[in-house]
């Protein structure tokens, strides 16, 4: 959450509404889920907690960064476009497995990382999802699950494992709006949120401009309870906000353009 201050006052700046938020990678049930945290001010002093718990987890991930470097060289793969791609930020398995790509190694995230795989390193680093909620509850945050239909080779999140998780850790929503996400698949996680008194996020895992894609502008009345809880009022809309089928943002905005 280092980039948040700055995005504070551009936000400030240009009338921009800005929602403080952090992608956390946790542990729970012998695999990974990845924990969307918002809302949380990191000047604030009960986020101090919390604060330590993502600096440790980036002292982690740069020691785990290290490791993938020092094995693929050591087996000769050489990575001289390393320090373009770190471009001055803090060092991060994703920077070795795209480095690995642009070095002519690979040629997606996921035969980068299986090549690092091979020689021992998986680079995979977690938190306890359990502490993670917990210290983010107490920093003021909100946590949903991030992309619960996207299978990465552990399956997906479905019901009976959402209630498994929910007997032992407060979560506050799921993400049913996600880019590769179906309208079954929305459908499905909007009703297993209502049914459980959970939150509805929207995300397009948009990490940085066409990186994997843009963000998608989804309409806000979507998810209007879970930008409540955060202080950000939506005007209400009538009927359901959100059916299969519906247009998004900008495909109504086409729609207007076209004057139909």
């Amino acid at each position: 959450m280092r980039s948040v201050p700055e995005a504070q006052e551009l936000a400030e700046r240009y009338g921009i509404v800005l929602v403080p938020g952090v992608e956390v990678t946790t542990r729970w049930d012998g695999r990974q889920w990845h924990l969307l945290v918002y809302g949380v001010d990191p000047a604030s002093p009960r986020a101090w907690r919390f604060a330590r718990l993502l600096d440790y987890l980036a002292d982690q991930l740069w020691a785990a960064a290290e490791r993938g470097i020092q094995i693929l060289e050591r087996h000769g793969y050489r990575l001289p476009s390393l320090l373009e791609v770190v471009d001055r930020q803090p060092l991060r398995p994703f920077h070795v497995l795209t480095a690995a790509i642009r070095d002519g190694h690979a040629t997606n995230l996921a035969t980068a990382h299986e090549l690092t795989k091979r020689y021992g390193e998986a680079m995979q680093v977690d938190v306890p999802l359990a502490e993670t909620i917990e210290l983010a509850h107490e920093a003021g945050g909100v946590c949903v699950v991030a992309h619960p239909g996207r299978n990465d080779g552990d399956g997906i999140l479905d019901a009976e494992r959402l209630d498994r998780m929910l007997d032992v850790v407060a979560l506050d929503g799921l993400e049913a709006h996600y880019r590769s996400h179906s309208d079954e698949d929305t459908a499905r996680y909007r009703a297993m949120a209502s049914e459980r008194g959970l939150l509805v996020s929207a995300g397009s895992d948009s990490h940085a401009p066409s990186f994997p894609v843009d963000p998608k502008p989804y309409p806000a009345s979507w998810i209007a309870p879970l930008l409540s809880r955060l202080g950000i009022e939506v005007e209400p809309v009538e009927g359901e906000p959100w059916r299969p089928g519906a247009p998004d943002a900008e495909q109504l905005r086409a729609m207007a353009a076209r004057g139909s």
